[in-house]
């Protein structure tokens, strides 16, 4: 049974995702019924694009892709580059995958006063040509971070691209074991990766994204 918008975005405002079955026509059906702006995260882009393994060469600059290739990506948000990012992603799989996408939530409670502080004062250069800007990776209760795109310009800024980089070891794993299986990710509050896919070249996901009228994820 195909999963509706509404019970996405309900487990979403639990959890930070939410996966079920469905369709990606569906989906953009019921989000633009709902009013959502979908994102071009490049003016050239259309807003749904295939995601698949690209060697490093083949990638678009300041791409993960490009740094990394089809190895595991670092932690991060999709749209760091923009000066607004999307506030929800959605990836679709019409075929399984072997390789998982990698969730990291911040948590609410336990976290060191100084890694927030670090978060909030730490500057990074946000590359985007000649609309590169500076940021912190954290503005209230937002996150943007992206290290293909984003390089630390100050020790808080290291600091805090260090704890990212450790968070990695404490991921949770969303696997694409059905087809037609999709995620709907906050943006906002939630980093991801996708683990190493060398051996899946042939892995692709859909992705679109959104902004909403209004903030409530």
């Amino acid at each position: 049974m195909s999963s509706t918008l509404e019970e996405l975005c309900a487990g979403v405002l639990k959890d930070g995702w939410a996966s079920g079955l469905g369709s990606l026509e569906q989906l953009r059906s019921e989000a633009r019924r709902l009013g959502w702006g979908e994102v071009s995260f490049r003016r050239t882009d259309p807003p749904v694009i295939s995601l698949r393994p690209l060697d490093a060469a083949d990638a678009k600059p300041n791409s993960l892709s490009s740094r990394y290739g089809a190895a595991a990506q670092p932690l991060h948000t999709d749209g760091a580059h923009l000066l607004e990012p999307p506030d929800l992603v959605l990836l679709v799989a019409e075929e399984t995958s072997a390789v998982p996408t990698l969730l990291w939530k911040r948590p609410s409670i336990g976290y060191r006063l100084s890694v927030t502080q670090d978060m909030e004062h730490g500057v990074f250069l946000v590359q985007h040509g000649p609309e590169s800007f500076f940021s912190t990776a954290l503005s209230g209760h937002y996150l943007r971070y992206d290290p293909g795109c984003m390089s630390p310009c100050d020790e808080r800024a290291r600091n805090t691209a260090q704890y990212y980089a450790e968070a990695i070891e404490s991921v949770v794993e969303h696997h694409w074991d059905e087809p037609g299986t999709v995620l709907l990710i906050n943006n906002r509050r939630v980093l991801h990766a996708r683990a190493a896919a060398q051996d899946e070249p042939e892995r692709e996901l859909k992705r679109v994204a959104f902004r909403l009228k209004e903030r409530r994820a």
